[in-house]
């Protein structure tokens, strides 16, 4: 069974997609689930730990993709020992079925993915191949990297995307792992770029097309493979840096690289398209205050309700918040024209998935449904000891 991620790939783009030759023979074989909303908060970690764990990120813990205080290079939340619910590779493993990860977030460090190439971002000045060899499979790194380095330019798309695939095409052909789950980032990483519309978002579905033909071919015509997106994205022309509102009224200061605390250690943590006011020790009277500076602020849509925050994780949290479409939040700009991390309930902000086997019709199209409902899919079909 493999199962690919599509970055960033909303629902909205399968038009688009079915106008290249792999997916459009795939969507033809598959059983297609559309204008599913994603999991909030809608960014990747978060959406990839629940398609493995069939749970919601109040449950298994994965709450954002990085460490939370406001500083410019954040720590990604990439160790396995954060989730905390059993995964779909666990299950698999305690059956006896061999597992492969490439580049699929959260798997770093991980015990029981027998083959693992993880997706690790080390802080700038940090040595990427040292880093990732450490948090995975080291020798089948070194042997790939022998093999397909030469794809590699940096972390730069479509480039790793290529070598990412490569490598699970070899990990499929030499060790035929029974659960493979594959993570393909090159929509994500050039919309981020350039935005939705981008001429050089032709770059990323040439290249999501010619990786998903490989992969398939290396996967067989009898596997189970499942594709899906986790998230849509939005374009922005402002980055609102949501701290500032904190420094204004006194119970922050700020340097080059991070936010510092006052005595209330008060913070806001920015999630692309949201943020999350964590109060620390601060008066009702500041907490009222700050609540009516950031309704007041540019950009400001609407405060989360309960139900959106403690779905989302942040049961702690004095209130969460949204931007309008064409602003997000973050903690120091990054130049990003597309972002994520919306409430599920913007518009064309839906996403998909499709099931090529899995005991499901072929060439069968419907609409809604949960990206929570592909562990249990998953599960049944390989007869694993998994409660979602």
């Amino acid at each position: 069974m493999l199962i690919i991620s599509l970055d960033a790939v909303g629902d909205n783009e399968i038009e688009r997609l079915m106008e290249y030759p792999a997916f459009s023979s795939f969507f033809g074989q598959a059983a297609v689930f559309r204008d599913i909303p994603s999991i909030y908060v809608s960014n990747t970690y978060p959406i990839h730990t629940s398609v493995v764990t069939g749970a919601s990120p109040d449950i298994h813990g994965l709450t954002a993709n990085t460490e939370r205080f406001p500083v410019k290079h954040p720590r990604w939340n990439a160790e396995e020992a954060k989730i905390r619910v059993k995964t779909l590779w666990q299950a698999a493993a305690g059956i006896g079925l061999e597992t492969a990860a490439v580049f699929w977030p959260v798997t770093a460090y991980s015990k029981t993915v027998r083959y693992n190439i993880p997706e690790v971002l080390p802080r700038p000045g940090r040595n990427q191949i040292f880093a990732s060899l450490k948090a995975g499979s080291k020798w089948l790194q070194i042997k790939m990297l022998l093999r397909h380095g030469k794809k590699l330019k940096g972390i730069s798309q479509p480039s790793r995307d290529g070598f990412a695939t490569a490598c699970m095409m070899d990990i499929l052909r030499e060790n035929k792992p029974g659960l493979a789950l594959m993570h393909l980032t090159a929509y994500d990483s050039l919309c981020h770029i350039h935005g939705k519309g981008s001429g050089e978002l032709d770059k990323a579905f040439e290249s999501l097309d010619r990786n998903l033909s490989l992969l398939l071919e290396a996967a067989g015509g009898d596997s189970d493979v499942l594709v899906f997106s986790d998230h849509s994205q939005i374009n922005i022309h402002t980055e609102m840096e949501a701290n500032d509102i904190l420094v204004r009224a006194g119970l922050m200061s700020k340097g080059n690289d991070a936010y510092y605390p006052g005595e209330s250690g008060c913070y806001i943590e920015c999630c692309g398209g949201s943020a999350f006011f964590h109060a620390g020790n601060l008066s009702a009277d500041y907490r009222e205050m700050v609540r009516e500076n950031i309704a007041q602020s540019e950009g400001f849509r609407r405060f989360l309700t309960r139900s959106e925050i403690l779905e989302s994780g942040y049961k702690d949290v004095e209130l969460g918040y949204c931007a309008q479409a064409g602003y997000s939040y973050v903690a120091f700009p990054n130049r990003h024209k597309a972002e994520h991390g919306y409430p599920i309930d913007m518009p064309d902000y839906t996403v998909f998935y499709m099931a090529r086997g899995f005991g499901l019709p072929q060439g069968t199209i419907s609409y809604g449904g949960s990206l929570l409902d592909i562990a249990p899919l998953i599960s049944k079909r390989l007869g694993l000891d998994f409660d979602t």
